[in-house]
Formats: structure tokens, sequence, C-alpha cells
């Protein structure tokens, strides 16, 4: 009995208490990130937000949160219990021993539960890793990759569309003053969507769940021999156009680290696709460049309410 109560109610009550902490703590500083963030990446277009908003969401759970959580429980426990020292034996009692053994005390209190369950924990610290990269290279690896493989090429599909229309625009402009022909934006998302659905569908392995298997077909064969060159035919062509006409204000494909990403995901796949380090380095690439630009709206927010 006791040992389920540690295991399924004091342990995830301590490893998850510091993020709810740290999140009311920060939580206008949160808010104010989100906005500058939001008005940083506005000029990107959606689906390559979503791209890279997905590879970092699966790097954040699969790997951050797990090895990241343990050490901040302890960490934020001693924290909390040095505040608390503080307010409590200088702020409201003032000085004297009566105030210092009571403080001392609620300290201990603070940091018992924390320390205990990182010495239970600790041991297995490595056996943990261990377990999270057994995983990652025997399922999630296939089902991360593939889910941005698959995006990737949906994506690349779809942007000779957004840029057939863009240059139609800028006829437009050169020789009405101003755009008549709008993008059907809706439309050709909705044939994204139904495009990387279908891609999922060929690409991941089944997927077994507790309600039973899902059933994937298991064909990423496609994708070396024919999907993957295609999409990157229309990644080197409408690079080469952009190029050759100096096309500045276009975002359908974005810029050239935005190009450098999604050729290393298409190249991969075509040339290296058995490489683990490879693969797994260019998934955290794609998590690095969205964590970057989190952390640096992070660093320029204000821990006041603003927005």
């Amino acid at each position: 009995m006791l040992d389920q109560l540690f295991h399924f109610i004091a342990v995830p009550i301590v490893f998850s208490a510091p993020w709810v902490g740290l999140m009311y703590y920060q939580r206008f500083r949160l808010a104010n990130t989100v906005h500058i963030m939001d008005e940083t990446i506005a000029s990107v277009p959606l689906r390559w937000r979503v791209f890279y908003g997905a590879n970092a969401a699966f790097v954040l759970m699969l790997f951050v949160l797990p090895m990241a959580t343990p050490p901040l429980a302890i960490i934020l426990g001693l924290i909390v219990a040095g505040t608390v020292f503080y307010r409590i034996g200088v702020g409201k009692f003032g000085g004297g021993k009566a105030a210092a053994v009571l403080v001392a005390l609620a300290a201990i209190a603070l940091c018992i539960l924390p320390a205990f369950v990182m010495l239970e924990f600790m041991p297995s610290y490595i056996a943990v890793w261990d377990t999270i990269l057994a995983t990652w290279e025997s399922f999630w690896l296939r089902i991360v990759y593939g889910f941005a493989q698959c995006l990737v090429n949906a994506l690349s599909f779809g942007a000779p569309v957004y840029f057939i229309y863009f240059g139609a625009q800028e006829y437009d402009k050169g020789l009405y003053g101003e755009v008549y022909t709008k993008t059907p934006t809706k439309w050709i998302r909705i044939g994204e969507f139904i495009l990387f659905s279908v891609f999922l569908i060929l690409y991941l392995p089944p997927i077994p769940t507790p309600l039973g298997t899902i059933p994937f077909m298991d064909q990423s064969v496609l994708f070396t021999s024919f999907i993957n060159w295609i999409s990157l035919s229309i990644v080197a062509i409408m690079y080469i156009v952009k190029f050759a006409l100096k096309v500045r204000n276009d975002t359908t494909i974005g810029g050239v680290s935005n190009i450098f990403v999604i050729g290393l995901f298409l190249v991969v796949e075509l040339f290296f696709k058995t490489n683990l380090l490879l693969i797994t380095a260019i998934i955290w690439l794609a998590f690095l460049v969205y964590g970057g630009l989190t952390a640096i709206s992070y660093l320029r927010a204000s821990s006041r309410e603003i927005y």
C-alpha cells in the first residue's frame, strides 16, 4: 500500500509540482513570451510553424521533460525551502531562537519528500535514460521521423501552388497596381492535410494501442523510391526559380535556413535512412530552431502583466 502511494501519488506530485510552480510564478512572462513569439514568426507560414512545432513537441516530451524533471524537483525544493526560511524567519517573526527553529523545521519538511524521491530515483536515472534511448531507437524514432517526413513532403507538394498564386499577385501589382488574385489558402491547407494523411498511412508502421493496432501500411520504400525524389526536385526547382528571378518577399518555402532543414530531411531519407545518429540529429536540429526562437522570446519578455 505504501509503495503504491509513493509511486503513484507522491512521485507524480513531486515531479509535476515544480513545473506547475514555475508556470504560475512566471505566468506573466510566459504569456508575454507567447505574444512576442507570435509577433516574431507571424511572417512564417502556418505550415512551417506546425512542422517545427511538432518536432519540438516530440523532442520535449521524449527527451527533455523525462530527464530534466527529477533534478529540477530537488533544486526547486531547496529553493522553496530557502524562500520559506527567509520570508517566515525574517519577514514575519523577525529574529530569535524560536523563529529560527520553526523556520528550520519548515525548510526541512519542504526538502524531505523531494530529497527522498531523488535518492530513490538516482540509482535508476541511468537505467531510465537507457530505456528512453532503447524505446526511441526501436519505436519512437520511426514514428517521429515518419511524421516529420510526411509533413515535409506534403508541404513541399503544396509550396508550388502557393508560389503560382504569389506570381499571379505580383503580375497583378505590376500590371494593375493592385492585387486581384486571391490565394485560396483554406483549400490549399485542406489539400496539404489530405496529402499528409495519405502519406502518414503509407509511411508509418502498424502502431499498437490499448484499443488495438492502428493498421498503417509501413511502405516507407515508396518515399525512398519516388515521393522524396519528387519533393526534393520541387524544392530545388523553386529555389533556382526564386534565385534566378531574385524573388525577395516570397514565403512559400521560407528562407535559406528553412530550405536547408527541409533539404536535410529529404536527403537523409534518400541516402542515410539507416543512420540513427543522423536522423536523431536532424530532428533535434528542427527542435533547436524552434527552441532557440522560444528562448530569445522568453529573454525579451517582461515579467509584468502587459498583454
